[in-house]
């Protein structure tokens, strides 16, 4: 989430329990000493829609990017890149989608926040948002209301839809006040891209309005 906080107590797991080599620290490794990050060449993230970086913030991206935690993605066998709110109780519930998803085993779920990307780092967020996509297996949608950073992953989303639309799960809260609903989702734009990706991902969408309809949400998630 843009600009959201970054509190972050993951609790790192040993290589036994992803089952997975050291092999996926060398790769990482080899990855960042070639220009590579992820498996994305540098140059391929400055198009007329990502900000131009200077060398000092491509390397600020590398290093947030090729460090532990991005090595604990790559290890996962499943990996969930959870999008929406990160503050206030939304972004309390968010993290709870995330924590059931790392829960999961040979899996691991993240949020673009665990790389250490602050308030400074703005002019990072997007391309490595776009990283961090191109490396999950779903990309977990969490939306309370379109109030926030989170739009404008939305808006990224939708620019990428033929890409994500097979990839996309989008977990909607939805309010029994129908003034409530459309103060919630009032606009106009993200009602557009978030109509768009629905249709695109058709039953991918899973409405919900109580914890407990989050949680079974969630489980109907591969």
């Amino acid at each position: 989430m843009v600009g959201g906080d970054t509190d972050d107590d993951h609790d790192d797991r040993g290589d036994s329990e992803r089952g997975v080599s050291d092999d996926t620290t060398c790769r990482t490794t080899e990855h960042a000493e070639a220009g590579l990050i992820g498996d994305i060449a540098a140059d391929e993230l400055h198009d007329e829609a990502t900000l131009s970086l200077t060398p000092e913030q491509h390397q600020r991206l590398k290093d947030g990017l090729h460090g532990a935690r991005f090595v604990d993605v790559r290890r996962a066998s499943r990996r969930y890149l959870v999008v929406g709110s990160g503050s206030g109780a939304s972004g309390e519930r968010r993290r709870h989608v995330c924590a059931r998803l790392d829960d999961r085993r040979d899996a691991v779920g993240f949020r673009v926040e665990e790389f250490g990307f602050d308030a400074d780092d703005l002019d990072l967020w997007a391309p490595a948002f776009e990283v961090l996509s191109a490396q999950a297996t779903w990309v977990v949608g969490v939306i309370e209301d379109f109030d926030g950073g989170h739009v404008w992953e939305l808006g990224y989303l939708y620019r990428q839809q033929t890409v994500v639309r097979d990839v996309l799960w989008i977990l909607k809260r939805v309010y029994d006040d129908p003034e409530k609903q459309r103060a919630k989702y009032e606009n106009g734009m993200a009602v557009s891209h978030l109509a768009a990706l629905e249709n695109a991902v058709d039953e991918r969408v899973v409405e919900w309005a109580t914890t407990d309809e989050l949680d079974g949400a969630v489980d109907r998630i591969p």
